[in-house]
C-alpha cells in the first residue's frame, strides 16, 4: 500500500531532525568523566560512538528527499538505535546498586551495537552518495582536463622538437668545429714537417757550400803543387796523381751527397707545405658550394694532395698522374644521383 505523500513528508522531516540531532553531539562528551568518577565513567565507549556518529554526519549532509519511505523509516529505526545509546549513557548515575556493573553493560552494549545501528543507513548512505556526485560536473572537468592536456601534450611536443632542432645545430656546429679543428691539426703538422725539412735544406745547403769551397781550395793547391813538384820516378809520379785524384774524389763524393740531401730536403720542405696549404684552403672550398657530388670530389682532390707524391722541381721525378678526373667524378656523381 502506497504511503500518502504527507505522512512520506513527516518522515523525511523527522529523520532530518534525528540526523540533525545527532550530529550536534560531540562524542568526546559521552565519555562524562568529570561528571562521574575517574573508575567509572564511559571513556571506553568513545571510539564506536565516533565510528557509528561519523556516518551520522556523513548522511546528515546529504539529501534524502528522495529516498523511498522504507528507507526512511530505516534511518528513523538506525537513529532511534543509536540515540538511545546515547541516552543510556548520559542518563547514567552513580546513586545506584552495582554502578560499576551497570556502567560495563552500557559499555559492552555500546560496543555490539555498530551492526544494528549502521545495517539499516548502509543503503541509505549509498544511495545517497550517488546522489551527492556531480557526474556532469565530472564529465565537464575530465573533458576540460582532457583538452588541457591535449594541448600541453602539443606544446610539450613542439618544445622537444625545437629541442631537437636545437640539438642537431649544435651537434652540426660541434662536428663542424671538430673537422675544422682536425683539418687544422693535420695542417700544422704538415708545416711543422715542412718547417724541420727547410731547416735541414739549409743545413746541407751550407755543407755543400763548405765542401765545394774545400775541394776548390784543394783543387788549387793541387795545381800549385804541380808547378814545383817533380817527381823522382815513375811509381813516385803515379802515387802523387792517385793520392791526389782519392782526395778530390772524396771531396767531389762530398759536395754530390750533399747536394742531394739539400735536393730531397727542399723536396719535402715544398711537399709538405703544398699539403699544409691544400688542407687549409679544404674548408673555404667545400662551403662555396652545396653539391655534394662538388664537395665529394674537393675532398678527392685534397686527399689526393695529402697523400699522394707531387712533382716539386727539386728530384727527377716523372710528370703527376691523375688518379681520378674531377671533372669526371662530379659528372658520375651527378648521373647516379639523377638516376
Amino acid at each position: 500500500m502506497a504511503t500518502p505523500p504527507e505522512k512520506r513528508n513527516e518522515k523525511i522531516e523527522n529523520a532530518k531532525e534525528l540526523l540533525a540531532e545527532l550530529s550536534n553531539i560531540s562524542p568526546s562528551s559521552l565519555a562524562r568523566k568529570e561528571e562521574l568518577s575517574r573508575d567509572i565513567n564511559f571513556q571506553e565507549a568513545v571510539p564506536y560512538f565516533e565510528e557509528m556518529l561519523d556516518i551520522i554526519k556523513q548522511l546528515n549532509q546529504r539529501d534524502i528527499s528522495r529516498l523511498t519511505t522504507s528507507q526512511v523509516n530505516q534511518i528513523i529505526a538506525g537513529c532511534n538505535n543509536l540515540k538511545g545509546h546515547i541516552n543510556n549513557v548520559q542518563d547514567f548515575e552513580l546513586n545506584q546498586n552495582s554502578p560499576a556493573d551497570v556502567c560495563t553493560q552500557i559499555i559492552n552494549q555500546v560496543k555490539a551495537a555498530y551492526d544494528s545501528v549502521m545495517e539499516p543507513l548502509t543503503i541509505p548512505l549509498a544511495f545517497t552518495a550517488t546522489q551527492a556526485t556531480d557526474y556532469a560536473r565530472i564529465e565537464r572537468e575530465a573533458k576540460g582536463y582532457h583538452a588541457t592536456m591535449r594541448e600541453e601534450a602539443q606544446s610539450f611536443k613542439t618544445l622537444l622538437d625545437n629541442y631537437r632542432q636545437e640539438a642537431e645545430k649544435a651537434l652540426n656546429a660541434v662536428k663542424e668545429q671538430a673537422a675544422e679543428a682536425g683539418v687544422s691539426t693535420n695542417a700544422q703538422i704538415f708545416l711543422t714537417e715542412s718547417t724541420a725539412h727547410a731547416n735541414g735544406a739549409r743545413t746541407w745547403l751550407k755543407a755543400t757550400i763548405a765542401i765545394s769551397g774545400v775541394t776548390l781550395a784543394v783543387a788549387i793547391v793541387f795545381v800549385c803543387l804541380s808547378f814545383t813538384y817533380k817527381p823522382a820516378d815513375i811509381p813516385d809520379a803515379i802515387q802523387y796523381v792517385f793520392s791526389k785524384v782519392i782526395l778530390l774524389s772524396v771531396l767531389s763524393f762530398g759536395i754530390f751527397w750533399s747536394a742531394k740531401n739539400f735536393r730531397s730536403a727542399k723536396h719535402n720542405e715544398t711537399l709538405n707545405k703544398h699539403r699544409a696549404n691544400a688542407l687549409g684552403t679544404f674548408r673555404a672550398f667545400v662551403e662555396g658550394s652545396d653539391d655534394p657530388a662538388v664537395k665529394d670530389a674537393i675532398l678527392l682532390q685534397t686527399s689526393q694532395a695529402a697523400f699522394s707524391n707531387r712533382r716539386t722541381g727539386y728530384e727527377g721525378q716523372e710528370a703527376d698522374v691523375q688518379s681520378v678526373n674531377p671533372v669526371v667524378e662530379i659528372l658520375g656523381k651527378s648521373l647516379h644521383r639523377e638516376d
